[in-house]
C-alpha cells in the first residue's frame, strides 16, 4: 500500500468506524462519570461504607477508556476488546430483560457489534496492520 492511500484512510474513515468509537467513548464516559460522583458525594456525605461501588465504575471506565483510545489508534487489541465488552453488555442485558433501560442498552449494543463486524469496519481498522 503506498503512503498515499494510506493517508487517505485515516482522513476519511468510515461512517461505521465513527459511529462504534463515538458509541464506545461515551458509553465508557458514562461510567467515569458516575463512578467520580459518586466517590465525591459519598466523601461529603462522610459515607465511606458505600464507597467500594463507586470506585469499581470508576475503574471500570478507565479500562474501558482505554479500550475505546486503543480502538480510536487502530490497535487490533482495541478492536477485539470492544466487540468483547459490547457482548458482555449483550449478556448482561439478557439476564434481566424486562427493565426497559436493558432492551435499550441490548438494542444499541447488539447495533454496535453489527457495525464493527461490517466489511467496511473490519478493512478499515484491521487493515492499518
Amino acid at each position: 500500500m503506498n503512503p498515499k492511500q494510506d493517508q487517505s484512510r485515516t482522513l476519511h474513515p468510515p461512517l461505521t468506524y465513527q459511529i462504534t468509537k463515538w458509541y464506545n467513548i461515551v458509553f465508557a464516559a458514562i461510567f467515569i462519570i458516575y463512578g467520580s460522583v459518586k466517590i465525591i458525594l459519598s466523601i461529603l456525605d462522610r459515607n465511606y461504607a458505600t464507597i467500594t461501588t463507586p470506585v469499581f465504575f470508576l475503574l471500570l471506565g478507565i479500562v474501558l477508556m482505554s479500550i475505546c483510545l486503543a480502538y480510536r489508534e487502530y490497535k487490533v487489541w482495541g478492536w477485539y476488546g470492544l466487540i468483547g465488552m459490547n457482548v458482555l453488555v449483550v449478556i448482561l442485558a439478557l439476564f434481566n430483560i424486562t427493565l426497559i433501560g436493558n432492551i435499550i442498552l441490548l438494542a444499541l449494543s447488539m447495533t454496535t457489534i453489527l457495525l464493527m463486524l461490517a466489511p467496511t469496519t473490519k478493512a478499515f481498522v484491521l487493515g492499518h496492520h
